[in-house]
């Protein structure tokens, strides 16, 4: 299916708000550019790559054409994505004319409500309409709990003598992420689709969006051929774990093979790490399989979940990787998958 898509105007949108009561004063001296770092990746292609402990969480990115900009990703908060559109309009004076969401998960999709407040059309994946709103909220504690851990820190900031710092510095960090958690409104893509491929044009700048499964269930990618560059959302990953709560490894390594096949020589822009030669894609392809390895040899020695979990360790290479917070876990996911036990 080849679509060419022109949006007049935003379909509408469900939006579910939380409610929001008065907040404590937070210092507002925190640069916007602890969130992400721009990268350009080449002419009219960005990505914008997340800083740890700031407010982006996942990367996002951006297309500029003629006629148009395209935004890859609104990362985990409204504040995070405000500050992109910035850097956006620092960049060019064309106006963003989509953005899409590459999956659910909340560090990719917190700042939607910006879009949709600007009239900005936002697709995504059909199964995005049952689980943006849902299954979101495991990664945003709920509104009492979250007002109660920022007033805890500012009182233990109103608590710390001003000659100390680094521990003042960082109670503002916790406020300001509180803060911007409890501003978070989850909301759905205006435009789906399912399958085959849907192709945006920014003027004479052309991107396609197709989807592959593996990662969530409802990943869409985008390559924009005329600079030979892939964003890929979750589905791929450079020097990082993944996270495998939503995952089916069994799709994911064929359709990462399916992608490096088709695109051996893109750069590719990965939902958490730097900017990705295919090489790299490729380690964290090969990191799925010898996951997927590891735990089949555990079930045909007789290892139960919870030996599993406590006897397979991180092989050697990919100790450097980012989220290693995830290793336990994924052998866990890995193993229910393979038991047929894994929630969907």
């Amino acid at each position: 299916m080849r679509t060419r898509i022109f949006l007049l105007g935003v379909v509408s949108v469900l939006v579910l708000s939380l409610p929001r009561t008065a907040q404590l004063e937070v210092p507002t001296h925190l640069k916007a550019d602890d969130n992400f770092t721009l990268s350009k990746v080449t002419d009219g292609v960005y990505a914008a790559i997340a800083k740890s402990g700031g407010l982006a969480s996942g990367n996002a990115g951006f297309v500029v054409g003629s006629e148009g900009v395209l935004l890859v990703d609104t990362f985990f908060t409204p504040t995070a994505v405000e500050d992109l559109l910035e850097t956006i309009a620092s960049e060019t004076k064309q106006p963003i004319k989509y953005a899409i969401n590459t999956h659910y998960h909340l560090d990719h999709t917190g700042g939607n409500q910006v879009l949709t407040a600007r009239s900005v059309p936002i697709i995504g994946h059909e199964n995005l309409i049952a689980w943006q709103t849902t299954k979101n909220r495991r990664f945003l504690p709920a509104t009492e709990e979250l007002q109660k851990r920022r007033s805890d820190a500012a009182k233990q900031l109103s608590e710390i003598p001003a000659d100390q710092a680094d521990k003042r510095t960082t109670l503002e960090r916790q406020l300001k992420r509180f803060d911007a958690m409890l501003a978070i409104k989850l909301t759905n893509p205006t435009v789906t689709f399912g399958s085959g491929t849907l192709h945006l044009f920014l003027g004479s700048t052309e991107v396609i969006l197709f989807t592959l499964p593996g990662h969530t269930g409802g990943d869409i990618l985008a390559y924009v051929p005329s600079a030979n560059v892939v964003f890929t959302g979750d589905m791929g990953g450079r020097k990082t774990l993944p996270n495998l709560v939503d995952a089916t490894v069994n799709d994911w390594i064929p359709s990462l093979d399916q992608l490096l096949s088709k695109y051996p020589t893109a750069q590719f822009v990965p939902g958490h790490g730097a900017v990705a030669t295919a090489a790299e894609i490729r380690e964290f392809r090969d990191y799925l399989f010898d996951l997927r390895a590891r735990v089949q040899q555990a079930r045909a020695d007789g290892l139960s979940l919870e030996q599993a979990k406590q006897q397979l360790k991180l092989p050697d290479k990919y100790k450097a990787f980012a989220f290693q917070n995830f290793a336990t876990p994924n052998v866990e996911d890995m193993y229910k998958e393979l038991v047929g036990t894994k929630a969907k």
